[in-house]
């Protein structure tokens, strides 16, 4: 009945915003009588889904709870022998704060209003912290390198994660979707392998719980990630921000919640599995052909959202027969289900994901074998991507194609999209710090760990005023002016000439004038090729570096890299160039001691590579002609700058600059 009499509401409140003056002024009434018994009907205790089983606080810390009840209502929290009460406000919103806890655990929350109770359980006390970004921090644990052998050795139950389901909202919203997952392998697989790697990090540094709250979504510009305060600092994204406060916004936009509900239930009744399409029996002759792999924005799948069913055969030699084996399907955007001879091998949500399933022994059998992926695409994009080489079944040593035979396809659900589908843009500013982040905003973290940047690569200047002021926006949602905010440098990477890095790069370096923040500079282990590196581990363990220097007093570690602090002309002619953070010293990590990296711009702009050598503790000396008017000097400004191979002596890479010469000191 609740959920019916909501819908109404929201139903009345979409067409109110239609309607004439005098049609509104009849159906006002009704409306709020209406909102009235719905939240009447929604008077139960509940929590926001972040504050649940197995969930990580921040120790040292006032726990603070908040949720909802019945209006003027009595709440009543206890944990760890200690309890505080409130009332409801008209709106049944209610906030407390219990003492901070020391002790580990595991604890217990209870929570009761009148006749109700809500217990919390296995919770943990220890350090949280929040990741978020695009698709480097969305990228799954199961995709990286050596990943196998990590998540086999996943078993640490005090390393926990909190999964933030994708959300847009035009204004801040009060709750998100997602669940506390305690690190099994099974669990694991799916963690962000930045998140998570950094929380090991910490965990085996600090011998106590950690906990990961993961706002990420690949794809997406800073904008969308700031809050609304910040964005309205600047004029160029006046008129955005006033269509988002609009009720034609707001009206567009409940109309796409409802059309996504309504995609669901059919998801939810998928004719394809109901009838057994993933079978080998189910005859698929009239499926049409379909190339692969491919996504669907080309024919004849263009403008395609909904459920796709795919299918294809591949043969297996009788030598390899009922043998266990690895299916991998490269990417899919968003979702699939997979199975092979009609046995379900796996499932996965997320468009960055490599899609890699075990095949258990028993179900490949000698000649063709039938593999059938069910897609599942919300809006936009669509279909499986990625190299040829990413396609195949591993048995053993042995791989074996999956597409050397024909593929073709069948829909079984087709979302309507064309009303909604500016509605859906995860770039339009602020909508996904409103659906994603600001609802955990009140839920104590240390720190932030943030991994963003390759969508503003065509606007890196316009990143060098965003960046900084995203900071600040979301230290004012938090009320904490002083919270830490680690970042990772954008990796070495072959883009196109639109994609400037190396601007991009600078941009995120000039944001350390803010206090309390830290960057993991990480050109030397990024993939030329890819854009997703497998190389986590050293990301993650930079970033971990950061966060127990300046956070918890480890202060043997070196966790900044050497940074440029001065260019000047020497009277011979040479340049020298004078660095911050070294260490014990400068080195080159070049077998033979060649330098590289470095250039100079002369007076016309005309760039020279130039050699160069370590000259002391904490210089490099260009050795430039004396008639060659220098004017900038720059080290690994290019977007792949492979060749860079200056280091601090801990091993850190000397950060990427563009200097003047006399600039500094």
């Amino acid at each position: 009945m609740c959920k019916f009499v909501v819908t109404m509401t929201i139903n009345l409140l979409i067409e109110l915003l239609n309607l004439s003056t005098v049609m509104k002024q009849r159906i006002y009434t009704l409306t709020l009588l209406l909102m009235a018994f719905a939240l009447g009907a929604m008077a139960q205790l509940r929590l926001p889904a972040i504050i649940s089983d197995h969930m990580v606080i921040q120790r040292g810390e006032p726990v603070h709870v908040w949720g909802w009840a019945a209006p003027g209502q009595k709440v009543t929290a206890t944990l760890a022998g200690h309890k505080a009460t409130v009332r409801t406000g008209k709106d049944g919103r209610w906030s407390l704060y219990l003492p901070a806890i020391s002790a580990a655990g595991p604890h217990t929350l209870t929570v009761s209003a009148g006749k109700e109770s809500l217990s919390v359980t296995d919770i943990l006390a220890g350090e949280v912290w929040m990741t978020s970004g695009q698709s480097n921090m969305d990228f799954r644990l199961r995709s990286i390198d050596r990943a196998d052998d990590e998540i086999s050795h996943a078993t640490n139950a005090s390393i926990r994660l909190f999964e933030i389901n994708h959300a847009l909202a035009s204004r801040p919203a009060d709750d998100v979707s997602g669940h506390w997952a305690v690190t099994t392998p099974e669990a694991a697989d799916c963690f962000t392998a930045v998140g998570y790697l950094f929380a090991k990090e910490l965990n085996a540094a600090l011998g106590c719980p950690v906990g990961i709250v993961n706002a990420s979504w690949g794809g997406t510009q800073i904008e969308s990630w700031m809050t609304m305060g910040s964005i309205d600092r600047f004029p160029k994204y006046t008129q955005l921000m006033e269509q988002l406060r609009s009720d034609a916004f707001r009206a567009n936009e409940l109309r796409g919640l409802a059309n996504d509900a309504r995609f669901e239930r059919e998801v939810a009744a998928d004719r394809g599995e109901a009838a057994g399409w993933y079978a080998p029996s189910y005859d698929k002759s009239h499926w049409q052909p379909l190339a692969m792999p491919g996504l669907w924005a080309d024919a004849p799948l263009a403008r395609m959202d909904g459920v796709v069913w795919t299918t294809a055969k591949f043969t297996v030699p009788d030598s390899l027969a009922g043998r266990e084996a690895l299916l991998s399907l490269g990417f899919i955007d968003d979702a699939d289900v997979t199975w092979v001879n009609g046995h379900r091998v796996g499932a996965t949500r997320g468009y960055a994901v490599k899609r890699r399933y075990q095949i258990p022994a028993g179900v490949l059998h000698a000649g063709d074998n039938e593999l059938t992926v069910k897609i599942i695409d919300d809006h936009d994009g669509g279909g499986c991507y990625g190299s040829a080489s990413l396609f195949y079944v591993q048995v053993g040593s042995r791989r074996l194609s999956i597409l050397n035979h024909p593929w073709s396809y069948c829909v079984s659900v087709e979302k309507d999209n064309s009303g909604f589908r500016s509605y859906f843009s995860n770039d339009f500013p602020s909508r996904i710090y409103n659906g994603m982040v600001a609802p955990v905003a009140p839920y104590p973290v240390k720190g932030i760990v943030w991994y963003q940047g390759e969508a503003n690569t065509e606007r890196p200047s316009e990143y060098r005023d965003l960046f900084p002021a995203m900071i600040d926006g979301w230290r004012q949602a938090r009320q904490r002016p002083e919270l830490p905010f680690y970042w990772v440098q954008l990796p070495n990477f072959i883009a196109t000439p639109k994609n400037d890095l190396a601007g991009l790069r600078d941009a995120q370096t000039s944001a350390l004038s803010l206090a309390h923040t830290g960057q993991a500079v990480t050109i030397d282990v990024g993939n030329p090729t890819d854009e997703h590196p497998l190389d986590k581990h050293t990301v993650a363990r930079r970033l971990a570096l950061h966060a127990l220097h300046n956070d918890y007093g480890h202060s043997d570690l070196v966790c900044q890299s050497p940074r440029a602090t001065g260019v000047s002309r020497q009277g011979d002619g040479t340049i020298l160039v004078t660095f911050s953070h070294v260490a014990q010293g400068l080195q080159c990590h070049d077998r033979y001691g060649y330098l590289c990296g470095f250039a100079v711009i002369d007076a016309q702009g005309k760039r020279h590579c130039v050699k160069a050598e370590i000259a002391g503790t904490d210089s490099v000396r260009l050795l430039t002609t004396p008639n060659l008017a220098v004017t900038t000097v720059t080290y690994g400004w290019e977007n792949n700058p492979e060749d860079a191979n200056l280091f601090g002596s801990t091993g850190l890479p000397a950060t990427p600059f563009m200097m003047k010469v006399g600039q500094g000191k």
